[in-house]
């Protein structure tokens, strides 16, 4: 059997959970905590997962498409201080999930906690100026003028979301991942890599998954999808301090 239907016959093998039903580990107050490697140990990660964890599934579908589109100003404000290793820093991003056919633009804020606090809204199209609901999303939330952003990056890729059967903890699993720099008209696409991201509420210090990850010699890394497309496509902007994490995922490929 090929890594691509190992991958598929292990995911059909979790209990599922509906949509509806996380709200129960919504978390939009969270400590976030990332792990990259090689998609090839995706099939013993899922194996290990199967009896602590749910699986969730929309509309019969368990690997889900979603597209990014991210926001920034023409300075690259937000990037740059990401980059520069700034906390109270937020990101603007339209996430479309593709299957359930919604769409939210988010406003993901990042504290001096080291906590991520996510706000968003429906929406479904690029068009964030002149509607009410998302210009007072991004006007009590962030410092920018809803008017001075624009589309800056789009990505894409295939997630699978696991659920602590104790409902404490949420995993996202992203591989297949796309690129694209709106301003250059660049585009990469990395089949190799996948990122796992244990979300859970800062005073649950245990996690399954993390032990799982640990016994196959992974260990966390911090990885931005918005960074990481602007440091590998958008010549403008400056990319020193990632380059020593370009140079360990490139070894992961």
């Amino acid at each position: 059997m090929n890594l691509e239907n190992k991958i598929k016959d292990l995911v059909s093998q979790f209990d599922p959970i509906k949509l509806n039903q996380m709200d129960r580990v919504a978390l939009m107050r969270r400590t976030d905590t990332k792990f990259v490697f090689n998609i090839e140990y995706l099939p013993q990660l899922l194996e290990r997962a199967l009896s602590n964890y749910f699986m969730v599934e929309i509309k019969d579908e368990r690997e889900q498409l979603y597209e990014t589109t991210y926001f920034d100003t023409n300075e690259y404000s937000m990037y740059n201080l990401h980059h520069n290793g700034k906390l109270n820093r937020q990101k603007v991003r339209l996430r479309k999930y593709i299957y359930s056919k919604q769409g939210f633009l988010e406003i993901k804020h990042k504290n001096n906690k080291g906590e991520t606090i996510k706000k968003r809204v429906q929406h479904y199209n690029e068009s964030i100026s002149n509607n009410n609901e998302t210009e007072n999303l991004i006007e009590q939330y962030t410092p920018y003028n809803t008017d001075l952003l624009t589309p800056t990056l789009d990505n894409k890729f295939i997630r699978l979301t696991l659920v602590n059967k104790d409902y404490s903890e949420r995993i996202t699993i992203d591989y297949k991942l796309q690129f694209y720099d709106r301003k250059h008209n660049l585009n990469t696409q990395n089949d190799n890599i996948c990122i796992a991201e244990i979300k859970k509420e800062r005073e649950n210090r245990t996690s399954p998954f993390i032990a799982y990850l640990k016994e196959l010699g992974i260990n966390s890394m911090g990885f931005s999808k918005y960074c990481m497309g602007m440091a590998l496509l958008n010549p403008d902007v400056k990319n020193n301090r990632f380059k020593e994490r370009i140079r360990s995922i490139s070894k992961i490929n």
